[in-house]
Parts: structure tokens; sequence; C-alpha cells
């Protein structure tokens, strides 16, 4: 368990945020995450990982998001690692896309990584060493049928991860994108499973992957072995992206 590090991961209640925070919790002292309604899957995380925090934040109210730092930076003073995980799609062919879909969506994948990171950012060059992550989509290279908000919104993140790579290389800093396929969570289980089949076939090593599996690709790319890994998305998909 590293002592030095604390740690910060959106939508950290279920899927891939629950597995990145319970690797989190086993290598660093404190780990923080935030979630929106589900109260009660928060709170069993943080009764069984003492050395976890929850704070609930809707990530489409900035006022919320400011107000979550707030409070987190007075509690622990510092951030080192962020993991912007959260995630949110509302999908619908475009003719039929309203304009509140669009924006919700953009708001929770792509405008709050802006809000959460431009204070943390501050704290990590203060500090000359920082690790961001971002988790972006197989579908923001693909594109997906009824889902142009959030193919759009994950697409944003990579260009994003490249620029704030660029900037922050030299303070130390380094900036990385994950890129999930398939992954066996509820997200993927609200597919229509005829639908879950035709992506499957899909998949070289025919099987979904597991969240766990992001975590631990997670826990080399905020350690030091990568270290001089900066401005990257990494694919795991189980090889349908080639």
């Amino acid at each position: 368990m590293n002592e030095d590090k604390i740690v910060v991961v959106t939508g950290g209640d279920k899927g891939i945020g629950k597995a990145i925070v319970e690797k989190m919790a086993s290598l660093y002292k404190y780990v923080v995450f935030t979630y929106n309604t589900n109260e009660s899957g928060a709170n069993r995380i943080t009764s069984s990982l003492p050395n976890t925090t929850a704070f609930q934040c809707n990530l489409q109210d900035k006022e919320q998001n400011d107000e979550t730092i707030r409070l987190i930076l007075d509690k622990f003073a510092k951030v080192d690692i962020l993991i912007c995980n959260a995630g949110y799609d509302d999908d619908a062919v475009f003719t039929k896309m309203r304009e509140e879909q669009w924006n919700a969506v953009i708001d929770i994948n792509l405008r709050s990584i802006f809000n959460l990171s431009k204070p943390l950012v501050d704290v990590m060059i203060k500090n000359a060493w920082g690790r961001v992550i971002y988790l972006t989509s197989i579908a923001g290279f693909t594109g997906a049928f009824g889902k142009s908000n959030y193919a759009a919104a994950k697409a944003g993140i990579v260009g994003f991860t490249k620029s704030l790579a660029i900037e922050l290389g030299s303070k130390n800093i380094t900036v990385n994108a994950i890129a999930p396929g398939a992954i066996n969570t509820d997200m993927l289980m609200r597919i229509p499973e005829k639908y879950r089949n035709s992506i499957l076939e899909n998949i070289p090593l025919r099987r979904f992957g597991e969240p766990n599996e992001i975590a631990d690709l997670v826990e080399f790319l905020v350690s030091n072995k990568a270290n001089y890994i900066n401005g990257q998305t990494i694919h795991i998909n189980g090889g349908s992206y080639l």
C-alpha cells in the first residue's frame, strides 16, 4: 500500500468503477469515489473498504462538481491520481434524438472531465506529480448505431487526453485514456440478447471483458512501470477493434 497517494475515481459505485475502486483501495491509502443515485452500492463499498470515501455528485451539475472537489481537497489536501470513469448513455437514432438527450450525454461523459480535471490538475502541478486516466470507449472509434451522442463524447475524450498530455508532460503528470470494448456490466446487459450475441461474434476472444481486467490496466497505467506512457489511448476489447 502506497501511503502517499490520494486517488479519486468518478462513478465508483458499480461495474468498472467499482472494480477500479477496489483495486486502488488495495494499493493506496485513501480512495475517494463519486456516485450519483446508487447510495446503497456506495455504502456497501465504504463499509467493506474502510480506506474509501464516497461523495454523492451529479456530474451534470457543475456546482455539485465544484463543491465535491472542494470537499475532497478540504479533507485530503491533495489528489495525486484522477480516474474519470463515470459514463452515461441515452440512446436514440439521430433523427429522433432530443436535444436534452444529446446535452446530458455530452455533459456527463465529456464536459464533466473538464470540470473535475481543472482544479485537480492545478493541485498536481503544484505537487509536481500526477496521473490522470480517462475512460473512453470503442464507440468513440467505431461509432455505434443510435449512439451519436455517446460516440461523440467518447471521441472527444481521446482528443482531450492527447492535448492535455502535451501540456502536462513537462510537469511530471501523465494523461492517458482507456477504451474498453464490450465489458460485462449493467450497460452491456441492457442490450437485447440477440444484439449482444452479434457483438460477441465479432470478438476474436469470443467472450466479453470483465471489469477487473479494466482495473488491472488502470493499476499499470498509474504505476511507476508506466512512467513513460503519455497521451495514449489503450484499447482493451478482446480484439474487436483491429
